[in-house]
């Protein structure tokens, strides 16, 4: 039972992590949209817009997220008893594979909507998946001290 607890605060912090990381991205891709437009943004505005994300995106994507990690963890459990890779390594990938995934999906059963901002661009897009594997990264880290 103990160690069920710990595997599920592992991850649910992992996830934490992936998506504090991740809902900044959304913020400055909606803030580089408005440069773009000669709008004036200030560092008041920076960190209100960030701590708006925080706050009012953060929980549907820590269920989105959390979905896809938790499918994407058990497939790696499973992978890891046909391979000998590091558990890291493995974790980090299906990470980064999950955040793909939900962000392709979130576009293609969308009618073609992004509604991830940070998925507009590539760079928003990469670090997206930098983070899914940040998450999975941690995950496994984790697991091993347990």
């Amino acid at each position: 039972m103990a160690m069920t607890i710990k595997v599920i605060s592992i991850f649910l912090f992992s996830t934490l992590v992936s998506v504090f990381f991740s809902v900044p991205i959304t913020s400055m891709s909606y803030l580089y949209w408005l440069s773009t437009l000669n709008i004036s943004i200030g560092f008041e505005v920076f960190i209100n817009s960030v701590l708006h994300d925080w706050l009012n995106f953060s929980p549907l994507l820590f269920i989105v997220y959390g979905i896809g990690f938790l499918i994407a963890f058990i497939v790696s459990k499973l992978l890891l008893t046909l391979i000998n890779w590091k558990k890291e390594l493995v974790y980090g990938l299906s990470g980064a594979f999950a955040v793909a995934t939900i962000l392709y999906l979130s576009v293609a059963l969308l009618f073609e909507t992004q509604v991830i901002a940070g998925n507009r661009y590539t760079l928003g897009w990469v670090f997206h998946i930098v983070f899914g594997f940040i998450g999975g990264y941690i995950f496994a880290s984790l697991l091993k001290k347990i």
